[in-house]
């Protein structure tokens, strides 16, 4: 009866993980170097901004600035930004009206070194 109910426990709290799994939230974060930060938040970021609270996300960090622990960082802009869903940042990123501001981006930043990537939150690896 124990091992029962040890198993039903373990599929319950797998199935809750599963659901939560879909509706966690997503990552996006951003590498820059630019090198007029002036003219990339006249350019960018003030438009930008309403775009992603309308997504429903948040702005974690936005900075010129970072300490840098281990390794070689050379961007001059780093930005995280939490989505409430990978399903969000892609329709985010995906939108007519990102995709009419992100040339500017790209156009502000030194494109062989700058990244912009979406992660999930953590996930713990499957064996």
């Amino acid at each position: 009866m124990m091992k029962r109910i040890i198993a039903a426990a373990v599929l319950t709290s797998a199935l809750s993980g599963a659901a939560y799994a879909e509706n966690q939230p997503a990552y996006l974060v951003a590498a820059l170097e630019v090198s007029d930060l002036n003219a990339y938040f006249q350019t960018y970021g003030g438009p930008v901004f309403p775009m992603l609270a309308a997504a429903g996300a948040e702005v974690l960090v936005g900075s010129p600035s970072v300490s840098v622990l281990e390794g070689k960082y050379g961007a001059t802009w780093t930005a995280i930004v939490r989505f409430p869903s990978m399903e969000a940042l892609e329709a985010w990123y995906g939108s007519v009206e990102y995709q009419a501001i992100a040339p500017a981006r790209r156009e502000l930043s030194n494109q062989s070194v700058s990244v912009l990537v979406a992660a999930p939150a953590f996930q713990m690896p499957q064996q």
